[in-house]
This record gives structure tokens, C-alpha cells and sequence, in this order.
């Protein structure tokens, strides 16, 4: 066999190599991202399973939420109002985690127009009670939903 042939047939088994190699990475990647996909809607989930179980074991922040409904959040008491504040910033924050990750690419755009059109019904009080983030994503796309509404 001459070397021609030798150096043709290496060459065609090095870019068969190369070809798997490729294929094997692009799986790797695949299956990467699924991962990070799963742990994205996972964590979500478990963060909001955190806090309803929060909601729930909290003796003051159910009758502070209704009477904010019901009688206006001018009725809150000064430790009723700064509670609810806290709790309102608390699920801003929480859905401007989820959203960031919708804009990372690993959750839904279904889930995330359920994350914004979840915010946009809280965003009159939101509003009132001065819990913003910034000029964040999440704040945008909460603020054009609401204007499309």
C-alpha cells in the first residue's frame, strides 16, 4: 500500500473521529440543557411551593391581605402596611428570578407570559404600596402587558 493510500484512508478515519466527536458533544450539550431546563422549572416550583407553605404558617399576613382587599390598604396599620410590603417585594422578587430565568432560556415563554400576566394583576398594588425593581426585564415586560391589556 502506498503511502498516498495510508495517509488517505488515516485522514478519512481522523475526520470520522472528528465527526463523532462532534455529534457526541452536540448530545452533551443537548442533554445540558435539558438538565438546566428541569432545574430551572423545578427550582421555580419549589419557590413557589415555599412560599404558599409561608403564606399558609403565617398567622398575620392572611387577615392583612384581606383586610388590605377588602378595606384598602389605607386602612393597614404602619406593622400591617411594612409587612405586606415585605411580602409584596418578597413575590416581585421571586418572579423577576423566574423571568430571568425565561430570558436565560431555561423556562417557557408560556411560563413566563403566566409569570407577567400574574404580576400585571398585582400591579395596582404594587404600585400602591411602592415595591419596584428598577429598570429591570421583568419590570418592562410587566409594564407593556399591562398597556396591551
Amino acid at each position: 500500500m502506498s503511502s498516498d493510500k495510508l495517509n488517505s484512508w488515516l485522514t478519512l478515519l481522523a475526520n470520522f473521529g472528528v465527526v463523532i466527536g462532534l455529534a457526541l458533544l452536540i448530545f452533551e450539550l443537548r442533554q445540558t440543557q435539558h438538565l438546566a431546563e428541569t432545574e430551572a422549572a423545578v427550582r421555580r416550583l419549589d419557590q413557589m411551593q415555599e412560599a404558599q407553605t409561608n403564606f399558609a404558617l403565617s398567622d398575620s399576613l392572611a387577615p392583612i391581605i384581606a383586610k388590605a382587599q377588602s378595606e384598602g390598604v389605607g386602612s393597614l396599620t404602619p406593622e400591617e402596611l411594612k409587612r405586606l410590603i415585605y411580602w409584596e417585594s418578597s413575590v416581585r422578587l421571586r418572579m423577576n428570578s423566574q423571568y430571568v430565568q425565561f430570558v436565560r432560556g431555561y423556562l417557557s415563554q408560556e411560563t413566563a407570559d403566566q409569570i407577567v400576566n400574574a404580576a400585571v394583576s398585582r400591579l395596582e398594588l404594587w404600585d400602591e404600596l411602592g415595591v419596584f425593581l428598577g429598570n429591570t426585564e421583568f419590570e418592562q415586560a410587566i409594564r407593556k402587558a399591562s398597556r396591551q391589556q
